[in-house]
């Protein structure tokens, strides 16, 4: 998105107007009815005015719909961009009748290889899907990281054309996926101080609390799946295939799945969807959200059976 507004940026501005970056506005601090008289206004330098709104979808009724007024005429000397978080907007149709729609998708593990690939020829690479999937797994799939990474991949390649998996082992860091697996070992050995001691060298290293959350959801959920194929018997190559991740790295999980029992995983998703809700919906500091967390994921399932409370 931030790539698409600097190029509006670029297109529009004036001859000249070195220091020209557009005008950008929340939806929860403007009203309708102040972006339309801002929109309506003749631009000073130029032919053109570029407005950016964010977050329209948290807009009353009585905004969209002045808001929809005005796409049926818009001002013809700005162009306005309606940033929508999430869910679809009810205002999409009348857009399309005078603009464009454009969704910007998050990465997903399954988009993430195929996105890579795409943005390696950009910087005149190519990259093998095997040198991609192994990008994924140390890096995530934050767009900025990727784009980081491939970037000091082009520089580490030099002249050469292609970018292989070993250059990507070589290169890129792999503390990130290295810690959060010997998080979830300690997770399944029950092995609380240990783990303690992984989620801090995460933070350490940058990661966000709720960034923390959505990789140990990752890995319960891939773990999850592990299980699951294992008790059917499925070999690791064939996971390897369907998950789409490296065999190598498919056999680390079929090491830590050893350390659970299928009952357990219903437990920790469980408590994982608590933590989300608490981390945005509670005045509990997110760190100590995760500590608790991984607290309670240690000492959960003992003999004598129990459950996850809920978070206080």
């Amino acid at each position: 998105m931030e790539e698409a507004w600097e190029l509006l940026v670029e297109k529009l501005a004036p001859p000249g107007a070195g220091r020209f970056k557009g005008e950008r506005f929340s939806a929860a601090e403007h009203s309708a009815s102040d972006i339309v008289s801002r929109a309506s206004v003749l631009p000073m330098f130029g032919s053109r005015r570029l407005l950016m709104v964010k977050s329209v979808n948290a807009w009353k009724k009585e905004d969209a719909k002045l808001l929809k007024g005005y796409l049926k005429k818009p001002a013809p000397s700005a162009c306005l961009v309606l940033a929508v978080d999430g869910k679809k907007s009810d205002l999409e149709k009348d857009v399309q009748k005078h603009g464009c729609v454009v969704e910007f998708a998050p990465l997903t593990e399954r988009s993430a290889p195929a996105w890579i690939q795409q943005r390696a020829r950009r910087l005149g690479k190519g990259i093998s899907r095997p040198a991609a999937l192994s990008l994924v797994e140390l890096a995530g799939v934050e767009a900025h990281l990727l784009v980081h990474e491939l970037e000091k991949l082009s520089l580490y390649t030099g002249e050469r054309r292609s970018i292989e998996e070993g250059d990507v082992r070589e290169v890129v860091g792999s503390q990130r996926s290295f810690t959060i697996f010997q998080l979830t070992d300690y997770v399944g050995a029950r092995q609380a101080r240990q783990a303690l001691t992984a989620l801090d060298r995460l933070m350490l290293a940058g990661e966000s609390p709720l960034g923390v959350l959505a990789l140990l959801a990752r890995q319960t959920r891939i773990l999850w799946q592990v299980k699951d194929a294992q008790a059917r018997g499925v070999s690791p190559s064939q996971m390897a295939q369907t998950l789409r991740l490296p065999e190598f790295v498919i056999r680390k999980y079929v090491q830590q799945a050893a350390l659970f029992s299928p009952d357990r995983f219903p437990r920790i998703h469980e408590a994982l969807r608590q933590a989300d809700i608490a981390m945005k919906s509670t005045g509990l500091s997110p760190v100590t959200v995760l500590e608790d967390l991984v607290v309670r994921l240690c000492s959960s399932e003992r003999k004598g059976g129990g459950s996850l409370s809920p978070f206080p």
